[in-house]
């Protein structure tokens, strides 16, 4: 009986799925001094069932419905009733569907008010459950160029905050191992006020060791730090605000004239309201220790 051999599709090829309907052409070799009639076993499971029989010469066209990994083998009866081949080898390929166009995004789309320093993050899956990497495009025009490329999970935190108050446009392009390929829609969203612009603006200190209170202005100097314009009514200074523990800090300062202080205390993210102990010095020697309250007007 004729020995099947060299099938095609290759054993283990990758071939793109064009949708429902798709036809492949399995072919193979195999000989015998009467023409032989084939019987085709096709399908998803390892073990496929009979698709057709007495096929004539050496090529069978099947139909597919979806992508996926197919099995297949070929026998046939010569005519003394022999059957070949003895033990069965099965043949297998992979019709690759592109991934699902990704869904789900956060912040969802057109939606404002947002952090400036956020996680972005989309859902998407893959009909053969292929591993996935994504690129990310992002910017504040509409048609927005590329930011990072191979991402292999499905989130994305920009190394800096962004601008306050500003739309950003962005758009996932997922990627499976066999050059499938899936583009997402442009998403929007447009971010709100840093957080730390709730402690900026015009704010009176109060300061009770001295019974006295002040105006002063608070300006943002990065997302972590914010600048007094006259600390103790006199100097400019820096505080470091850290937002996850609501408090802030002020290193020990050297001013002028020789006066030098240091700070700490804790914020109220309700009210933008400040209020710690501090320490000042005149040429090393202590002066002063009490309490500044910072209250926004």
């Amino acid at each position: 009986a004729a020995m099947p051999a060299n099938p095609a599709p290759a054993v283990n090829g990758i071939l793109a799925f064009t949708g429902s309907g798709q036809t492949i052409d399995l072919t193979w070799d195999g000989t015998a001094t009467v023409a032989p009639k084939w019987d085709v076993y096709f399908g998803s499971s390892s073990s496929p069932d009979l698709y057709a029989t007495n096929v004539s010469g050496n090529k069978y066209t099947v139909t597919l419905t979806h992508g996926g990994v197919y099995h297949w083998h070929v026998m046939t009866k010569d005519a003394n009733g022999v059957s070949s081949p003895d033990v069965v080898t099965i043949w297998n390929f992979d019709v690759n569907s592109n991934p699902n166009a990704p869904t789900t995004p956060s912040p969802a789309d057109a939606s404002v008010g947002k952090s400036c320093t956020p996680t972005i993050t989309w859902a998407a899956t893959d009909p053969e459950n292929d591993a996935l990497t994504y690129d990310i495009y992002m910017d504040t025009i509409a048609a927005p160029g590329l930011t990072m490329a191979g991402l292999t999970s499905a989130s994305y935190a920009p190394a800096k905050a962004l601008v306050p108050f500003k739309t950003y446009h962005w758009q996932i392009v997922v990627h499976d191992p066999y050059g499938g390929i899936a583009t997402g829609p442009v998403w929007s969203f447009t971010t709100g006020a840093l957080p730390i612009s709730t402690y900026t603006g015009s704010y009176t200190v109060d300061e009770p060791a001295e019974g006295w209170t002040y105006p002063v202005i608070f300006t943002m100097l990065s997302t972590t730090t914010i600048g007094i314009d006259q600390y103790w009514a006199s100097w400019p200074a820096t505080f470091t605000l850290d937002l996850t523990k609501l408090t802030y800090s002020m290193a020990l300062t050297t001013f002028t004239s020789g006066y030098s202080a240091i700070e700490s205390g804790v914020l109220d993210p309700s009210t933008g309201t400040m209020t710690g102990t501090y320490t000042i010095w005149h040429n090393g020697s202590k002066i002063e220790q009490g309490v500044h309250t910072y209250t926004k007007n």
